[in-house]
């Protein structure tokens, strides 16, 4: 069989396995897949969520305090770091796809089949060139010129997050449910890009201020970025729920399914999440904001692994 064969399907559909219907454990080249499916949604999600904190927290806050000069360029390397992760982590998952699906030793024909002569591998490239796109629209926007080009490099990003999208169970339920999956990826992309942003700005433009200086503007910030979060996880939890409805046929898939209890472990992690940015939300920042936002990260770095097996295993409905 050959790779564009094997992989002819979309991608989920290719690792819907009854297999996994009951409480069996993953083969380990599946558990890989579930990883690296997590790590390339994390850093398309982070790469977006980024470019939208700066636009819609960061300049506004930094501009009217007077204190925007050269932070740009930070997040810009931060932009680029993701870019690579997105790159390379990207091109393994081919890798880890093409071999399981074949069920054929890897080599560098099968690989390049399995990239540009499927579904999945031409997903991929689509990926990698949005990417690369919004990476460009980013140092173009940290170049100066004003708001509005970080606000193209954030549309840049929206097309980013639909290549997410083929990959989700979403794309054999109809466009109401990918367009819903697509406002999931955009909602996570607010909220956790600002988790990212925050550690940028402690190491980088907030550590040249004065201690008073540096106190208010990471306030003001932490105000700001929570009422854009809080309207992102409105819109995570009803995008979610109805994603869950479609997928879950009740309450019993939640253990007795491996994705039941992916969703399950994705669910608990959020809601950790939740409570953490919530404690950072009452002490206004004032509290010790960098081990907070080290520990929301972690969480953050969880929820994209349990999603990446969400979009690699079977529903439970």
């Amino acid at each position: 069989m050959t790779a564009a064969a094997a992989l002819a399907a979309s991608p989920t559909a290719a690792f819907a396995q009854e297999s996994h219907a009951g409480g069996g454990r993953l083969p380990t080249v599946e558990l890989l897949a579930g990883v690296t499916h997590g790590i390339v949604q994390g850093a398309a999600v982070l790469l977006v969520g980024l470019v939208a904190f700066v636009a819609l927290v960061w300049l506004p806050i930094s501009r009217a305090a007077g204190t925007d000069g050269g932070s740009g360029a930070v997040f810009a390397r931060g932009a680029w770091a993701l870019f690579a992760a997105l790159a390379l982590v990207g091109l393994a998952d081919v890798a880890v796809y093409t071999a399981w699906a074949t069920g054929r030793p890897l080599g560098l024909g099968l690989y390049l089949e399995g990239l540009f002569g499927t579904t999945a591998g031409q997903v991929a490239l689509a990926r990698l060139g949005t990417g690369l796109l919004v990476a460009f629209a980013v140092a173009w926007a940290a170049g100066g010129g004003g708001i509005g080009r970080w606000w193209a490099a954030a549309g840049a990003g929206g097309l980013l997050l639909a290549t997410l999208v083929p990959e989700s169970h979403a794309v054999a339920q109809g466009l109401l449910a990918i367009t819903v999956i697509w406002l999931h990826l955009v909602a996570a992309a607010f909220w956790t890009g600002g988790l990212l942003a925050f550690p940028i700005l402690l190491l980088g433009p907030l550590r040249a201020l004065g201690l008073d200086e540096r106190a208010d503007l990471r306030r003001r910030t932490v105000r700001r970025f929570s009422k854009v979060a809080t309207v992102a996880v409105l819109v995570l939890v009803a995008t979610g729920l109805y994603s869950t409805l479609l997928n879950v046929a009740g309450l019993g898939a939640l253990v007795g399914t491996a994705y039941g209890r992916a969703l399950v472990m994705k669910l608990g992690m959020t809601v950790l999440l939740l409570a953490t940015g919530g404690l950072n939300l009452i002490d206004k920042g004032d509290g010790p904001l960098g081990r907070m936002v080290g520990l929301e990260l972690a969480l953050a770095a969880g929820i994209f692994v349990a999603a990446g097996f969400l979009t690699s295993l079977p529903p439970a409905n």
